[in-house]
C-alpha cells in the first residue's frame, strides 16, 4: 500500500470489508456460525462499507467494481463451525493489519481517526471469534 492515494487505500479496505460480508453471509446460509454473532459481525462490516464508500466519494475516487467470487479457502471453511471461525479469525486479523497500514499512510487526519475506529472494531471481532472457539484473548 506504500505511496498510494487515499482513494486507492480506501478501495483496498472496501474490498477487504466486502469479502468479510460475503464470508458472514455464507456462514449464515450454511449455519456454520452462531446466528446472532454472524449477524452482528456482518452488520458491523456493512456499516464499515457504508462509511468507506462515503469516504471514497469524498476523496474523489471512482469505485471500481470488483468480482465477488468466494475463495476456495472460504468454501473449505464452510464445512464446519470451527473451520469457519478460524477462517474468519484469520480474515479479521488481516483486516486489522491492513487498516494499521492504511492509517499510517492516509493523508486526512479525520479519515485516519475514522479508520482507526474501524480497526478497533475489527480487533473486537477477533476477540469475539476467539471466544467462540473457546480460546483466550491474546493478552492476559
Amino acid at each position: 500500500m506504500a505511496g498510494r492515494s487515499d482513494a486507492d487505500l480506501l478501495e483496498d479496505l472496501l474490498a477487504v470489508e466486502e469479502r468479510l460480508i460475503t464470508a458472514y453471509e455464507a456462514a449464515l446460509q450454511r449455519d456454520v456460525m452462531d446466528r446472532k454473532l454472524a449477524e452482528t459481525l456482518r452488520d458491523h462490516e456493512n456499516a464499515h462499507v457504508d462509511g468507506l464508500r462515503r469516504a471514497l466519494r469524498d476523496a474523489g475516487g471512482p469505485r471500481s467494481p470488483r468480482a465477488s467470487v468466494p475463495s476456495p479457502e472460504l468454501t473449505a471453511a464452510l464445512r464446519d463451525r470451527a473451520a469457519f471461525a478460524r477462517y474468519a479469525l484469520a480474515r479479521e486479523a488481516d483486516a486489522v493489519a491492513r487498516y494499521r497500514l492504511a492509517v499510517a499512510q492516509i493523508s486526512s487526519p479525520s479519515l485516519r481517526q475514522a479508520l482507526g475506529s474501524i480497526m478497533a472494531c475489527e480487533a473486537a471481532h477477533e476477540v469475539a471469534l476467539r471466544d467462540s472457539l473457546g480460546e483466550r484473548p491474546l493478552v492476559d
